[in-house]
This record gives C-alpha cells, sequence and structure tokens, in this order.
C-alpha cells in the first residue's frame, strides 16, 4: 500500500518519521535534520506531503526550490 503522507515527530530519543497509510514501522533518527532530510527524499520519491510538527521558536525550512510555498514557519 503506498504512503499518503509523511510526519516528523519528536520520538523520545530523537526524531522520527512516522509514514501514514502503510504498516511500516516508525524511523527513528537521531537528529532534527536527519529526520527532516529523510522526509523528503521519501516525499519527493513517493510524490507525498511532508508534514513537519510545529517547533517553538518560529523554525522556517525552506525546499530546494524557490517557490514561498515550500517554506513552513
Amino acid at each position: 500500500m503506498p504512503a499518503k503522507s509523511i510526519s516528523v515527530v519528536p520520538a523520545d530519543q530523537g526524531w522520527a518519521l512516522d509514514i501514514h497509510g502503510t504498516s511500516e514501522p516508525r524511523q527513528l533518527f537521531p537528529t532534527l535534520e536527519a529526520a527532516i532530510s529523510a522526509g523528503w527524499a521519501r516525499a519527493r520519491r513517493d510524490n507525498i506531503e511532508l508534514h513537519i510538527q510545529p517547533l517553538a521558536g518560529g523554525v522556517r525550512l525552506r525546499a530546494e526550490s524557490t517557490n514561498p510555498a515550500d517554506c513552513v514557519g
């Protein structure tokens, strides 16, 4: 079954990718940056949405494109 979306979320130790719409287990990463990088790669490959849980402090992230719609924050 193809994934419907991916979420980067805090984990007990580090960060995790939750792959929605599949029975795949949660993927764990030691840093937020590693989780986002893996999430972007998977989202691009599968042409699905990547959701990043809001962070305190107003963190802004930008996709490789220059499209303002690719920014979150």
